[in-house]
């Protein structure tokens, strides 16, 4: 990875229905024309093996299953600071490490200048493949928001 990439990191474990969003978009990224200044990256769930891609970019859009209280399928951005990097509830199985490896970057001074995510309240994490209906049903709005958002910062 180099600073002048954009990544797209997608968070989740697939085996765990709307938890695998991230690794799910991911994939389908990878079956558009994707400019070659982005990088797509399957983080799966070992937040603090990602410390390295979180800091050796500027521009990183993190796609995640995201609990905030909201109806199912509902699709929330994020942008910089605005991203806790304190644990203060819990938004997914596994994001306490991934705020734990944002405070650290912030820590050494190596945050991404830009840095967005884009999280989705999931409905089901039980043992499951598929996604939920109404997870499923917002992939097509996630879509447009993650490729205006890449627009924006390849513009």
């Amino acid at each position: 990875m180099t600073k002048n990439k954009i990544v797209v990191l997608g968070l989740g474990n697939p085996l765990f229905q709307d938890e695998g969003l991230g690794i799910h978009m991911i994939s389908q990224l990878m079956q558009q024309a994707i400019n070659e200044r982005v990088e797509l990256v399957d983080g799966g769930t070992d937040a603090l093996a990602l410390l390295n891609v979180v800091e050796e970019t500027d521009h990183l859009l993190v796609i995640d299953a995201v609990d905030g209280d909201h109806p199912p399928g509902t699709v929330r951005k994020l942008s910089g600071r605005d991203i806790p990097l304190l644990v203060t509830g819990r938004m997914s199985v596994h994001q306490i490490g991934f705020q734990e490896t944002l405070a650290l970057a912030a820590l050494r001074d190596r945050f991404p200048q830009h840095l967005v995510l884009f999280g989705v309240q999931p409905q089901c994490l039980d043992w499951g493949t598929e996604l939920s209906p109404p997870v499923m049903n917002a992939l097509p709005e996630l879509t447009a928001q993650v490729n205006a958002q890449l627009d924006d910062w390849l513009a």
